[in-house]
């Protein structure tokens, strides 16, 4: 190898390195500058954290209500003997496996020579429920809960464990109130149900699962349902909430961002028997309505007017062609009873029902239940379309003797 060409071997081995230490310097820079921004932006970011003082702030209006709340909820657990025949028929209509979270906990000595139809089971149950009046010990919960029980015991949030008489229950709305001798009780305070709206953020108490002291939060997500798949149930009007509720928060209150119980938790729509987002409850004006006739006699006592009835939203083109009504709202009266509130007052076949003592009746589950939260005896204004017009009477309503079918 000549000098010269050595020289040329050298320069190249020496810029070829010092490319390759500038290329892996470069890289070091960027990857630094990268790292440097990245962190900048993290940085950035703690500094936009609400501060643990902000949190608590934010977290101030949940703690509130359920330390509020809490002390007035109660977890109910009730024994009924069972057999397994009606229990297998049970099963079979609410569409759940046998022994599902729908009748949890079933224990008992059955005789393995009896037949199903004649083995019986002693059935555990449970339920949520909420004082509505500390100095007297009653309480409201749902009927179902207590149904066919051959005891229930009323377990407090201190621990405290009371046997439960019923004082009354009403199966067309799902309520019943319970009563126990118990001193140092706390009792809610009720908000009105009729000021609710789509979006309104509430929680729901109880004990789901058994698991006493449960609270979960969520908003209202419709309001007046009805037509909802609940056996014996004739009244409904059901506040709609995504609150998580589960078996055993039946019966248990439903609250706003006060504290106010604003329903009673009831049902939820699912396909499995638990939640699915899905949950209902029964308004608090409804419950406030029907309160002072449980407590006093036990037994509802609801009105009667005596019309059969269509909706105007079934008959829209009967309604605009031969009765002259554009609107999709409002009940067409069917039928009059002899001899009843509605005949006395002079309504007639194809009125069509627009409101009931300042009510709008919009449908005929409104008319449904207007007319059963009225008293026996009182007089009621009916105001209805007739040959073009609108047109009002006065009534007094009766006693309803059967629950309608």
């Amino acid at each position: 190898m000549t000098g010269r060409s050595a020289a040329r071997q050298f320069i190249y081995v020496f810029v070829t390195t010092a490319a390759m230490v500038l290329l892996l310097r470069q890289t070091e820079i960027i990857e630094h500058a990268a790292y440097s921004i990245e962190k900048g932006r993290l940085r950035a970011l703690t500094e936009q954290v609400p501060s643990a003082a902000m949190l608590d702030e934010l977290q101030t209006p949940n703690r509130v209500v359920a330390n509020l709340v809490t002390p007035a909820v109660v977890y109910i657990e009730t024994t009924r003997t069972v057999r397994l025949g009606d229990l297998a028929l049970m099963t079979e209509r609410l569409k759940l496996p046998e022994f599902s979270d729908a009748h949890p906990w079933l224990r008992g000595d059955a005789n393995d020579q009896d037949s199903d139809e004649e083995r019986e089971l002693v059935e555990s149950s449970l339920g949520s429920g909420f004082v509505v009046d500390a100095e007297n010990g009653y309480i409201v919960t749902n009927h179902h809960v207590t149904e066919g029980a051959d005891s229930i015991e009323v377990v407090f949030h201190d621990g405290r464990r009371y046997d439960a008489e019923v004082v009354g229950v009403d199966p067309e709305t799902d309520l019943a109130v319970l009563s126990v001798a118990a001193g140092r009780l706390f009792e809610v305070t009720f908000g009105d149900s009729g000021k609710l709206s789509v979006g309104d953020d509430v929680f729901a108490l109880g004990s789901p699962f058994g698991l006493d002291g449960t609270f979960s939060r969520g908003i209202v997500s419709g309001l007046g349902r009805s037509n909802v798949a609940i056996n014996n149930m004739v009244y409904q009007d059901f506040i709609q909430t995504d609150a998580v509720i589960n078996p055993g928060n039946s019966g248990g209150p439903l609250v706003n961002l006060r504290g106010e119980v604003i329903g009673v938790n009831t049902a939820i729509a699912t396909n499995t028997g638990n939640f699915n987002g899905v949950g209902f409850a029964i308004p608090s004006l409804r419950v406030q309505r029907l309160l002072p006739q449980l407590l006093a006699g036990g037994k509802i006592v609801r009105g009667f007017l005596g019309v059969g009835y269509r909706d105007v939203h079934d008959q829209r083109r009967r309604a605009e062609e031969e009765l002259g009504w554009s609107e999709a709202t409002g009940v067409i009266v069917a039928s009059v009873q002899s001899n009843s509130p509605a005949e006395e007052a002079g309504l007639r076949d194809d009125d069509i029902i627009v409101e009931i003592s300042g009510k709008p009746v919009n449908s005929s589950i409104d008319l449904k239940d207007v007319i059963a939260e009225i008293p026996p005896g009182r007089r009621v204004t009916i105001r209805f379309w007739r040959d073009g017009a609108f047109e009002s009477v006065d009534a007094t309503l009766v006693a309803r003797r059967k629950a309608p079918s």
